[in-house]
């Protein structure tokens, strides 16, 4: 037993790859982690717990990414090279487990949101989705918005109040900033809102 929790212990992101993986928040709907790399990092073999669906929001440019994939379907003992990103693209993607090791290839630090659902996935996509800088998308689990906030005026307020949300800050002096449904933000910035549609289908994953 003692083994075992070791080996958990090992592989929890924000254990061994602290420098990278900054828990946000987390409740029964969502997991919400900040993840950082400075140019060229190595991060160390680390594990994501199966999950619904994962939304990735690039809150700055970024350049490639070599994943090592030690265990996870279809990936397993495969490296694969993400290619550079802009800010404000999105990837909706299901929410696979995975154990792998990284390598940041870019010679720029980079940051992006990891929102973990936790909701029913209704209409999951066959394939990631992508989606460009200004993209929005929305099937029957979430609702991916742009939000423009005015200089000295209030964000506008969501058209559908009663589903929670996720609100990724993209612009400003809390750029990168996650919040599980905030109260109105005064601008001038740029928010991606991610609304929950669905409820909570599963306890939450290890790593509470």
């Amino acid at each position: 037993m003692v083994a075992c929790c070791l080996t958990a212990a090992a592989q929890n992101p924000y254990t061994v790859a602290a420098d990278h993986y900054h828990l946000a928040f987390e409740n029964e709907w969502v997991r919400a982690t900040r993840v950082t790399y400075q140019p060229h990092d190595h991060v160390p073999v680390h594990e994501h717990p199966p999950t619904p669906t994962t939304v990735y929001v690039y809150v700055t440019d970024g350049g490639p990414i070599a994943f090592h994939h030690v265990t996870g379907e279809r990936v397993a003992g495969h490296t694969f090279r993400r290619p550079a990103v802009q800010a404000g693209a999105i990837r909706f993607a299901h929410g696979a487990p995975e154990t792998h090791s990284v390598d940041y290839l870019g010679d720029e630090p980079t940051e992006y949101a990891r929102i973990e659902l936790r909701t029913e996935p209704v209409d999951r996509p066959v394939r990631d989705v992508r989606l460009p800088p200004g993209g929005e998308f929305e099937n029957g689990q979430v609702r991916i918005l742009r939000v423009h906030c005015a200089a000295g005026e209030l964000c506008p307020p969501s058209a559908h109040p009663q589903d929670p949300a996720v609100v990724v800050t993209m612009t400003g002096a809390a750029r990168g900033l996650i919040e599980w449904s905030p109260p109105p933000a005064r601008g001038p910035l740029d928010q991606v809102r991610i609304e929950l549609k669905t409820r909570p289908v599963r306890a939450p994953a290890p790593y509470n």
